[in-house]
């Protein structure tokens, strides 16, 4: 949200005596740095009032498997911001109970060594942004399962991403800011 400072044609009329460009000069550095908090705030995709806007739904996520891998495409027409992360998740389940996320960073495909049958889902945020609303492949009501094919490690149980609990889908980087230790307000 752009920073506008209020009151600039206002403080450009004061007049000091001894100082009568003053309020110009004043009015002339403030716009400064609105400008400069303008530009840095549309280069990192910040917003100093709030957190930034998550990106739009990605358009849409094909998945293959053969021989134990899936290989997952990721399709994004949406206008974004440079730093956009993109994220997997693969369940054994099409609830998503307990997924297993693969961060992608700025990429858009990836093959993951998994095996058995997997539901897939993918969704993008940028770091400081809450994650955009994921797309199924298949539709949110009904997953399609993909065979991979072939056999392939055991998994553990999923840790999550972000500020996110441990098996807990759909954080990406985080919804909130801070997660505490057992409810613990942050330290700094």
């Amino acid at each position: 949200m752009p920073l506008d400072i209020k009151e600039l044609s206002f403080l450009r009329g004061v007049v000091i005596p001894g100082v009568p460009e003053f309020g110009a000069k004043l009015a002339e550095a403030l716009q400064s740095v609105q400008q400069a908090h303008n530009n840095v705030e549309t280069q990192v995709n910040g917003n100093s009032t709030g957190g930034p806007k998550p990106p739009g739904k990605i358009n849409g996520v094909q998945v293959t498997g053969q021989n134990g891998f899936l290989h997952v495409a990721i399709q994004d027409n949406n206008p974004i911001y440079r730093g956009i992360r993109y994220y997997v998740e693969h369940a054994d389940n099409p609830q998503f109970t307990d997924p297993h996320v693969v961060a992608l960073h700025d990429v858009r495909n990836v093959s993951i060594p998994v095996g058995g049958t997997r539901y897939v889902r993918a969704y993008s945020a940028y770091s400081s942004s809450a994650p955009s609303e994921p797309t199924y492949h298949g539709n949110p009501a009904q997953p399609t399962a993909v065979d991979t094919g072939g056999p392939g490690p055991a998994l553990l149980p999923s840790q999550g991403s972000g500020t996110g609990s441990p098996g807990v889908g759909l954080q990406g980087p985080g919804k909130k800011p801070f997660r505490p230790v057992s409810g613990a307000p942050p330290t700094r």
